[in-house]
């Protein structure tokens, strides 16, 4: 990770914060509606290549979704319910546990293709015969931080997040103590903490000197060892952390 660029986007986070940083210290709820989480996906597929439709219905403790995705010019759509067993989203850890609420429904409504058909339905045949799955569980498994078994689904946000720098600014500028799904909204209590941002500026003092280097060219660029780095880089955050736990507790 850049952690030069984190810092970058910390201190733009830091200065938008300030101004309100008496009244955004303080915890409070925020509620997200329904319409405005739809409205958000409804302008993300309209720009997406692929997304052609993504929508929620949001209740108390569960939620259903439809979906409609294009894949190598074949035309999923996809509609399931979940109850939400948990979410975290934390400076460390941003996952989601989800349970089926019933059987989803699966199906493929155009292809491209007489070929993309019959290769499609050799590929389905082979997963459900030797692999003993369905096609969707399937490449659901194939992808990193993705696990599914009995019906539950946990998915593990942490490897994307920390390689979005603003992503990664924003979660230690924010204390978020509670996400809930709530009938026609979702529900968030937490506070703005902008000691989090010196953090990150310490942590980056931190770090030792043959790790900050300038930029390498394209064709100077080595493979990164991304799971090393976000290992290094938490057992770091949380001395951090723990030395300033024990000076706040030192103080008068």
């Amino acid at each position: 990770m850049d952690w030069s660029q984190v810092l970058g986007y910390a201190a733009k986070a830091a200065s938008a914060l300030k101004k309100a940083v008496d009244t955004l210290a303080e915890e409070r709820d925020l509620l997200i509606p329904e319409s405005m989480l739809n409205t958000a996906l409804a302008t993300l597929a309209s720009r997406s290549k692929t997304l052609k439709g993504l929508n929620f219905q949001l209740h108390d403790d569960w939620f259903e979704v439809d979906l409609i995705y294009i894949h190598k010019g074949i035309e999923f759509r996809f509609h399931a319910c979940f109850d939400v067993e948990n979410i975290t989203f934390d400076h460390h850890k941003q996952s989601i546990v989800l349970k089926e609420r019933g059987q989803y429904q699966f199906e493929t409504r155009a292809f491209a293709s007489t070929l993309h058909r019959v290769c499609y339905s050799a590929w389905a045949f082979w997963c459900k015969t030797f692999q003993k799955t369905e096609p969707l569980i399937y490449v659901l498994q194939k992808i990193e931080g993705i696990t599914i078994k009995d019906g539950v689904y946990r998915f593990d946000f942490s490897p994307y997040i920390r390689s979005k720098p603003a992503l990664v600014a924003t979660i230690y500028a924010l204390d978020i103590n509670t996400i809930r799904i709530s009938e026609s909204e979702i529900y968030l209590r937490g506070s703005a903490d902008l000691r989090s941002i010196n953090l990150l500026s310490e942590l980056y003092k931190f770090l030792p000197e043959d790790n900050i280097t300038p930029p390498a060219a394209p064709k100077d660029l080595k493979k990164v060892d991304f799971k090393q780095a976000e290992k290094e880089a938490d057992e770091v955050i949380d001395k951090i952390l723990a030395a300033k736990f024990k000076t706040d507790q030192q103080e008068p």
